[in-house]
């Protein structure tokens, strides 16, 4: 349970008591027979704001979530084009095989343990763009001498623009993250919702407290759900590197294949 969750938790039961005490604040001030001469007038409006704005959260979760998984496949699709160099990497001669191979294992370690936890805070690591930069070198300026080489030189400029593009892709979906205007418009609009609670006439207040209570929660709820997915490289349901875990055991299998393994998973 981190800490971040911990805060949430403590963040949703603040709001849940602050909206029960403005019921009995309301009710303090406002008789429940004049509550319910209004009812006529509340009901319909009730159900035009709650709509509207389950509308409004539904549609910006679904977003969240689309754009988290395609954050998922984005930084799969960059771990696999960079095990397909490796494995390509085996067809070229000695020297050009060893540096290509050293730079996919550079570029690994550095996505893993440099990178990602820059990710957290929307920046991304220097030294990494230098090894990226250092591999679309190696496969650019590779001059091929026979007709395997050639196509096996065109399969590693397909693999590296492959990584390329996927980079690219989870480099900008660090700025994909919902606007502060949207956030102000979401919490304006769970008030007013929550607020329209408070006008009808319940004879028990304690029911219609429980009722205020549970409407506040699934809204609380449902917003840092929001917050959990609108970051997919930070959070509590933050993506972790497991790709490019699979590929560094992988790599290192490759290179020292009489190296005693367990039979265990990295995840």
């Amino acid at each position: 349970m981190t800490v971040g969750f911990v805060a949430s938790i403590v963040v949703i039961i603040i709001v849940v008591t602050g909206s029960v005490a403005g019921l009995f604040t309301v009710r303090r001030l406002i008789e429940a027979t004049a509550l319910r001469s209004h009812h006529d007038v509340t009901d319909p409006l009730l159900q035009v704001v709650g709509m509207m704005f389950a509308i409004l959260l539904g549609f910006m979760v679904s977003d969240a979530m689309q754009r988290f998984e395609q954050a998922r496949t984005t930084a799969q699709q960059e771990a696999g084009a960079l095990a397909d160099i490796f494995r390509l990497a085996e067809g070229l001669p000695d020297i050009n095989r060893d540096h290509l191979r050293n730079l996919c294992v550079t570029y690994t370690d550095e996505v893993v343990q440099i990178e990602w936890p820059l990710l957290v805070r929307k920046k991304t690591s220097n030294i990494t763009w230098k090894t990226y930069g250092a591999l679309w070198s190696e496969c650019v300026t590779f001059q091929p001498k026979t007709d395997a080489q050639t196509n096996l030189h065109q399969s590693l400029l397909s693999a590296m623009a492959t990584l390329g593009e996927s980079r690219n892709m989870r480099v900008e979906s660090l700025g994909n993250g919902l606007p502060a205007v949207l956030w102000i418009v979401l919490a304006i609009s769970g008030f007013a919702t929550v607020l329209f609670t408070y006008f009808f006439g319940v004879e028990n207040t304690k029911m219609q407290a429980l009722m205020t209570a549970i409407v506040t929660l699934v809204i609380c709820l449902n917003i840092f759900l929001l917050a959990a997915y609108d970051n997919p490289f930070a959070g509590d349901v933050m993506l972790q590197p497991i790709p490019f875990e699979v590929d560094a055991k992988t790599f290192d299998m490759t290179l020292h294949p009489s190296k005693m393994y367990e039979d265990t998973t990295i995840f």
